[in-house]
């Protein structure tokens, strides 16, 4: 039963091709691969956090959208951790050890990916809209942030 619902847990958060790529997901031990994935969501936030900083010095001049933005990326944060946190539930009082050895590289490479989606998201303010976009609300004209 643990062994067919790890499987179903590794289909629910594909690698997308990222672990296979990656020279430390041959590490010869869970340990290793752990450590692999802590590092890769490490590398997510870091990239996270370069594009946050970009988006507040471009856009400094638009003091109500940096304060929804904020907002905005409080509330993703927490929607992440609960993501997380639905996909491998643990009561109060319980660990983790109901989902094996592999349960901290599942988080991190969970976190890595939620990370990696709110990039791109985040992404459209730095590369800004199309003329004429009617809808691209507070996005900057890509023309107007070169």
């Amino acid at each position: 039963m643990k062994t067919s619902w790890l499987l179903l847990l590794a289909l629910a958060f594909p690698l997308s091709g990222l672990a296979s790529d990656l020279p430390c997901y041959n590490a010869p031990s869970q340990a290793g691969l752990n450590a692999c994935a802590a590092s890769e969501f490490t590398k997510a936030d870091q990239q996270l956090n370069k594009v946050w900083k970009a988006i507040l010095v471009k856009y400094k001049d638009q003091p109500v959208f940096l304060e929804k933005l904020k907002a905005s990326q409080k509330l993703w944060l927490q929607f992440r951790d609960a993501e997380v946190d639905a996909h491998f539930p643990i009561d109060k009082g319980e660990d983790a050890t109901q989902y094996g050895s592999a349960y901290s590289m599942c988080v991190s490479q969970a976190q890595t990916e939620l990370t990696q989606q709110r990039i791109q998201q985040l992404q459209a303010w730095l590369n800004g809209a199309q003329e004429g976009d009617i809808c691209a609300g507070s996005i900057k004209n890509s023309a107007d942030l070169k």
